[in-house]
């Protein structure tokens, strides 16, 4: 069972709610909220934003601050207009739509962080913004909590628990949250455990900072299964089963792995030595 932060409404009902003269004061209220949570972060950020920053963008609305502050400003005036008995229907647009931006704006600059180099997050973006601005449509039109109900009749058994098509999307969606916010903290934390490093120091950081990314991976995807009230007993015969049938596709991917802490461990090879393979020279940057 899960809850929203607005009720949903028909779309003539919300049509004719943004005819009220009412509709006016509410989006002179979100465009207040947009220009305060501007000046904010603009006071916040100072002049130049900071480099690999995820709060801040190279424009002020690139980064994760100003959607948060602007949603939760738009939250706070939703629940004053509440208090007056005003009818809200500007309030019941704002909100999913700053929500939907804050998710595409922190999911974009964390994998940016994360994954500084990788071609794929051009693709994971659009994927992203697809993806929640058609939630947001389906939201207003009214059509999203029709097909949750129709997913949620959707059930098959997995152990000895019932398990929704509506379970599995949003167990999927909240492990994909996890991730986006353990990716950010295990980037933090490398970028801290870089700064300053060089030399032998570097690479010993370097399996540290990878060791965390992947503990701190585990335990958020196992925090994110139980969230959705998924039980994990259920999944420890079919993950055992899973396990071996793709233990021995994937030696080889386990094994490049393990041999990545074992190089930065014994030191062979260093972030910065300089090698020659085949022909080809090159300075390493990563391992």
């Amino acid at each position: 069972m899960t809850t929203s932060i607005l009720p949903a409404v028909t779309l003539d009902e919300m049509l004719t709610a943004l005819g009220r003269p009412t509709a006016w004061i509410e989006a002179g209220v979100v465009v207040g909220c947009l220009g305060a949570a501007w000046v904010v972060v603009r006071l916040i950020r100072g002049a130049q934003a900071p480099q690999g920053s995820v709060w801040f963008g190279r424009r002020i609305i690139d980064g994760v601050l100003f959607p948060i502050l602007a949603l939760a400003l738009a939250y706070g005036a939703r629940r004053v207009m509440l208090g007056l008995d005003l009818p809200l229907a500007v309030f019941k647009i704002a909100i999913p739509v700053l929500l939907s931006f804050a998710v595409i704006r922190l999911s974009v600059r964390v994998l940016s962080a994360a994954f500084p180099s990788s071609r794929l997050v051009r693709v994971a973006e659009r994927t992203i913004s697809w993806l929640a601005w058609l939630t947001v449509v389906a939201w207003i039109t009214g059509v999203l909590p029709v097909v949750l109900d129709e997913l949620d009749a959707i059930q098959f058994k997995l152990g000895g628990a019932h398990v929704s098509v509506r379970n599995v999307i949003e167990g999927a969606l909240s492990a994909g949250f996890v991730l986006v916010l353990v990716l950010w903290v295990s980037a933090a934390i490398e970028s801290r455990l870089l700064q300053g490093a060089y030399g032998e120091q570097l690479s010993l950081r370097k399996a540290a900072a990878n060791g965390v990314r992947a503990i701190l991976t585990f335990v958020g995807l196992l925090l994110a299964l139980t969230a959705v009230g998924i039980d994990l007993t259920a999944l420890s015969v079919l993950g055992g089963a899973i396990g071996v049938g793709l233990g021995f596709g994937l030696q080889k991917l386990a094994a490049n792995y393990v041999s990545g802490f074992v190089i930065l461990a014994e030191r062979s090879l260093r972030i910065g030595d300089m090698v020659k393979v085949d022909g080809f020279e090159g300075r390493i940057t990563d391992i």
